[in-house]
């Protein structure tokens, strides 16, 4: 089994905050996991504590306890940063460069040689849909512009890494597009993406499992795959669902739900039709038969992390 790209241990991060510096947490005991070549979303309100724990996998912030590693080793060294590629949430480029100064520069900082730089800076340009924009200086550019330059020198020196805040924040739905589709061409590389998000129907086009966050506390983790799918069961809706009649389907009843005498029941495609052959039988009316459609990544969202 590989080494997890991501291990974040009972960390915890404290700030001061009033006249008497009382603590607040920002992170309590939060623990996750991040396997090599996934696409893994980090989600949660505003202030649960997600840009705390990117910023301390970055070594930007020294947490008050636990412990977190990059591929095994310890996160925040020169080692462990020079294999990620991050994106913030508000990238700010040094407004008198422009467009592919900037990426240069920024591709000087991480070290990559300057005859890759010379090929590696017009490609990144072309990938992100910013080529013409190349001789622009980085103050005039859009929001969107603006975002797509921060993820292209986040790619530019080919990280096994990528920690991207709120990368598609201000794009318009082509940029969303284009975004999208390039953390999929990374993922086919064998790379990893750990991805925060407010946009719900993002991450499940993409990523692969999300951990959702609430007051600086993981509250929920699960695969994508296990929501939204509409599967092979049928609901089928029973008005005059009583005891008797409950005992009359019994071992094999699934109750879906039940409010007075009105009950949704759960069978499968090959079981429909005798269980609608046992309820005709029955002093019961049938009401909607319909596929059962599982729980939307934004009804797990409301429901464990949308009151924080």
């Amino acid at each position: 089994m590989s080494q997890p790209a991501i291990e974040i241990e009972n960390l915890t991060k404290t700030y001061r905050s009033g006249l008497r510096r009382n603590p607040v947490f920002a992170v309590r005991n939060l623990s996750l996991t991040v396997r090599q070549g996934t696409i893994s979303a980090f989600v949660g309100p505003n202030g649960a504590g997600k840009t705390t724990t990117i910023h301390s996998l970055l070594g930007l912030l020294n947490p008050d306890s636990g412990r977190l590693k990059v591929f095994g080793g310890p996160a925040g060294t020169a080692a462990a940063r020079a294999r990620i590629g991050y994106q913030s949430e508000i990238f700010h480029p040094y407004p008198f460069y422009t467009v592919a100064q900037a990426l240069r520069y920024y591709g000087q900082l991480a070290g990559v040689p300057a005859d890759t730089l010379a090929r590696a800076v017009p490609a990144q340009l072309e990938r992100l849909g910013i080529s013409e924009a190349g001789n622009r200086r980085t103050s005039g550019l859009s929001k969107g512009m603006t975002q797509r330059l921060g993820l292209a020198q986040a790619l530019l020196h080919e990280p096994e890494l990528l920690i991207l805040d709120e990368p598609t924040s201000g794009l318009d739905p082509e940029g969303r597009r284009l975004v999208l589709e390039i953390i999929r061409e990374e993922k086919a590389k064998g790379k990893t993406v750990f991805l925060s998000s407010h946009i719900l129907a993002d991450v499940e086009r993409v990523c692969d499992e999300v951990v959702m966050i609430r007051r600086g506390e993981v509250a929920f983790a699960d695969q994508i795959s296990s929501f939204g799918a509409a599967n092979q069961d049928w609901a089928i809706e029973v008005l005059g669902f009583t005891s008797a009649v409950r005992e009359s389907l019994e071992p094999d009843l699934r109750l879906l739900s039940l409010e007075g005498e009105v009950a949704v029941l759960l069978c499968d495609s090959s079981g429909k039709r005798e269980l609608l052959r046992k309820l005709v039988e029955l002093p019961v009316e049938i009401g909607a038969i319909q596929r059962h459609r599982g729980s939307s990544l934004e009804d797990a969202y409301m429901k464990h992390v949308g009151r924080a």
